[in-house]
């Protein structure tokens, strides 16, 4: 797919009237806040949208909804365009393909590289440079000549926080810091509010589950690279959800010395999701690629069909083997 420009799309949107937005599987605050935003901005522009998801939204995102999440497939018998939100592929959002495949047009709103070339798109943008979908969205909304409302500005600021760990990550640039000085201007913004409900309202047994993550890390290459898991009888026992280990892998990255960070999440016991993440040198991407994930260099992600003793021995001597080049090419 050729890349729209922002007007470019900005256009096409105002030519819909029923529009599905499809953020993928395991929302993220990214993927959630930037398909709600967008769905604000496109009803106050008089169209019918809705966000369609399958997830139980996280309780540290659960405000984000405000009004624009469905889980009901039949929605609309027929609908005008399908937007992809935050992933470039159908297989990322699950069963609701089979609601994707309905729409008269398909489009992709994304920050990821497309791993996979499974989904024809009528148009859109892929752009790995920005910090978060939400970055898109926003400027999008400008070329639309949306009015940012609160809500807008909440949704947009809370998807550029998460994804860039509170503007810590080294995919912050100066136009993220643009957008979140912009959104301050929005009357009864409060940053402060925002940060508190997406970090500070944890369930006690997220915490018992972080304990036990960073406790039961191992070590690899002399300190570089830190894994560790979570199994479904971890959180059995702890009483949580896999999406309340959202986070935890930053408690890993904040170590001295650590370069990668890796939790494998055990989805089932022949399937494991890995979480990676590095700090100032590797090339984490083209680890994830290798089992067909993707990502950015410094945060990406993959599926390891095998048991989760079988990823941790495999995942640790690939990204010892990422080290080793990525050294190599300093």
């Amino acid at each position: 797919m050729t890349n729209n420009n922002y007007k470019e799309i900005a256009s096409r949107l105002h030519s819909y009237s029923k529009i599905l937005i499809f953020p993928h599987v395991n929302m993220d605050g990214d993927c959630l806040g930037s398909s709600a935003a967008l769905c604000h901005v496109l009803r106050g522009f008089g169209k019918e949208a809705y966000v369609l998801a399958d997830d139980v939204t996280p309780r540290n995102l659960d405000f984000l909804e405000s009004g624009t999440v469905t889980r009901n497939y039949d929605v609309f018998d027929d609908y005008d365009l399908a937007v992809l939100v935050d992933c470039g592929s159908k297989s990322r959002i699950g069963e609701r393909g089979i609601v994707f495949d309905r729409a008269r047009e398909r489009a992709v709103i994304d920050h990821h590289g497309v791993s996979e070339n499974d989904t024809e798109f009528s148009f859109g943008i892929v752009e790995s440079s920005s910090a978060a979908t939400a970055e898109l969205i926003y400027l999008i909304a400008s070329e639309m000549g949306a009015d940012i409302t609160l809500p807008i500005a909440q949704c947009i600021f809370a998807a550029m926080n998460t994804d860039t760990g509170s503007f810590q990550h080294s995919n912050t640039t100066a136009r993220t810091h643009k957008i979140a000085s912009e959104l301050y201007e929005i009357p009864g913004f409060d940053g402060n509010k925002i940060t508190q409900l997406l970090y500070n309202r944890r369930s006690l047994g997220a915490i018992q589950l972080e304990g036990r993550v960073v406790s039961d890390m191992q070590v690899y290459y002399d300190g570089k690279i830190i894994l560790s898991s979570i199994t479904q009888s971890l959180l059995a026992e702890t009483n949580t959800e896999m999406n309340e280990s959202d986070g935890i892998i930053q408690k890993l990255m904040s170590i001295d010395g650590v370069e990668i960070g890796c939790i494998l999440k055990e989805i089932d016991e022949n399937t494991v999701r890995a979480s990676l993440r590095a700090k100032s040198f590797a090339n984490i991407a083209r680890v994830a690629q290798n089992y067909g994930g993707g990502g950015h260099i410094r945060a990406a992600g993959l599926t390891f069909e095998g048991t989760i003793g079988e990823a941790k021995a495999e995942i640790s001597k690939a990204l010892e083997a990422e080290i080793v080049r990525s050294n190599d090419e300093k």
